[in-house]
């Protein structure tokens, strides 16, 4: 072939790619593309007239006997295999599904769900962790995380060791553990609160000093270590150096076995000379 021919032939290709009939003839390929790709994607998608493959539905958030009855209608069956207590959700609805929604699948296929259950699981107080003196702001995460329980102040008491320590815990009106003794046969439910009372400084019992005989400055100390204030100040007499001015008398009176609130008032008498039946 010499190099006219080559030319030639050549030049023919070129005359063709730009002839009318290429160009139709190329047209007509694409549209037939174009036709095939979506009856295959209609095929694909709806073809449950001829009973071959079907669209699931999403069923997540859907109460599981519905939800049965339609994926039933439609050729599938449901089945449950397993069930998790959320806080405040009904039980009984799909809370996940395998197949995904919108996955194909053969008419007959099972769809696998897990659903909420209608009972909390239960916690025997004996599997609870250590409570009592244990400072309860360290133990609420505790209780939330590996239990789900809540925690609820419900009172304080005094305690001579640090504040906001756990004393007391009841659940439903009834004592599960306090100082002296750990009740481990309750059921708890999931979810369900703990009552706590925990340890205050104010508001304990402290005996009543005798403050007779001593003088203001030496009550005051006195009476700061027992966290108990002063209170009225009677004058018997002329008083010249009060801090130095001595006690005659005290309301409350001192006893032996007598005691008063932590925080509340003592009333005192004072005179400026040191009594005559005053060692």
């Amino acid at each position: 072939m010499n190099q006219t021919d080559s030319k030639f032939k050549f030049s023919e290709l070129l005359d063709f790619i730009k002839s009318r009939i290429f160009r139709y003839t190329i047209i007509r390929i694409g549209i037939l593309f174009v036709i095939l790709w979506l009856l295959n994607s209609f095929f694909l998608n709806f073809y449950t007239n001829h009973g071959q493959k079907l669209t699931i539905a999403k069923y997540e958030g859907i109460e599981v006997n519905k939800a049965k009855k339609h994926a039933l209608a439609k050729g599938f069956e449901i089945q449950i295999t397993d069930s998790i207590h959320l806080v405040g959700k009904p039980g009984g609805i799909i809370i996940s599904q395998v197949p995904k929604p919108k996955s194909i699948v053969k008419r007959g296929h099972k769809i696998y769900v897990t659903t909420t259950r209608y009972q909390a699981d239960i916690i025997m107080s004996s599997n609870l962790p250590d409570l009592y003196g244990k400072k309860l702001e360290h133990k609420i995460p505790e209780l939330n995380n590996s239990f789900d329980l809540r925690a609820n102040i419900i009172g304080y008491e005094y305690d001579s060791g640090p504040e906001g320590h756990i004393l007391k815990v009841y659940y439903k009106n009834q004592l599960v553990l306090d100082a002296k003794s750990k009740n481990a046969n309750i059921a708890l439910f999931k979810g369900d609160t703990l009552h706590f009372i925990v340890s205050n400084k104010n508001g304990g019992d402290v005996e009543i000093p005798d403050l007779k005989c001593k003088t203001l400055a030496e009550v005051k100390f006195i009476l700061s270590a027992s966290d108990i204030d002063v209170g009225q100040i009677e004058e018997s007499g002329e008083i010249t150096d009060i801090n130095n001015a001595y006690v005659i008398s005290q309301y409350p009176e001192y006893s032996s076995s007598s005691k008063m609130k932590m925080g509340s008032k003592m009333n005192l008498t004072l005179q400026q000379a040191k009594p005559e039946n005053c060692e």
